[in-house]
């Protein structure tokens, strides 16, 4: 294990066990132990997206069908990044034929900590996250926001959502 210098390996190690805790779902709810979400050959596409020293770490995962005419199956996937003193959020698309996996598109989500609501087949992802607010540390998003994207051709675009009470 690589240390740094007093503080910062503290600090590294702190942030990294808040977006662990992040990942795991509340146990008191449903009293069963959650099992890890786990896919070896997914990860290992994602991996190659990365450095050697970071990590992936799947948080949320749906199948989906969003290229009707691309053989096999799709998922859509939160993952994280997990960096030796940081932490990063991304949406991808990944599709299987054969039992191969191949990144169709990408996205970071800059600094928030978000678990996949919705996918539907015309290729609207609705998520639902914390985001950094005005006076939080870095390690602690707490807006919640519902963030909207669309998949078609091969890209992901943020889709923006008209606040309540806007124009039409």
């Amino acid at each position: 294990m690589k240390t740094m210098n007093g503080g910062k390996s503290f600090k590294s190690l702190c942030l990294l066990m808040l977006a662990v805790s992040w990942a795991v779902p509340d146990l008191s709810e449903s009293g069963a132990k959650p099992k890890p979400l786990s896919d070896p050959a997914l990860e290992a596409v994602l991996q190659q997206q990365i450095d050697p020293e970071e990590g992936v770490q799947l948080q949320s995962m749906v199948k989906s069908e969003l290229e009707p005419g691309l053989p096999g199956e799709e998922r859509v996937v939160i993952w994280t990044l997990l960096g030796p003193s940081y932490w990063s959020s991304h949406l991808s698309v990944l599709s299987q034929k054969s039992g191969q996996w191949r990144l169709l598109a990408t996205l970071s989500l800059d600094g928030t900590v978000a678990t996949l609501e919705t996918v539907t087949t015309d290729g609207l992802i609705s998520i639902a996250a914390k985001t950094p607010g005005p006076n939080d540390p870095i390690c602690c998003p707490s807006q919640q926001k519902t963030l909207q994207y669309r998949y078609g051709r091969g890209q992901l675009v943020e889709v923006k959502l008209e606040p309540a009470g806007g124009k039409p």
